[in-house]
């Protein structure tokens, strides 16, 4: 996966942190899970947050600067 959540794209190694999960393999536990499950995981500017890895709106944009 090479430190990047597979839902919203933010670098796992990287700040801005607050609170989101970083462990690469629980996310990928958490994919598999919901796609197994026939769906797939809601987009960040649908629920406002990452429903994998709980990273905020903010914490992307701000990532991206």
């Amino acid at each position: 996966m090479l430190g990047i959540c597979p839902n919203c794209k933010i670098r796992l190694k990287e700040p801005p942190f607050n609170d989101r999960d970083t462990n690469e393999v629980m996310l990928v536990i958490k994919y598999r899970d919901i796609v197994e499950n026939g769906s797939l995981p809601k987009s960040v500017e649908e629920l406002g947050y990452c429903e994998l890895c709980n990273a905020k709106k903010e914490d992307l944009d701000e990532q991206r600067k």
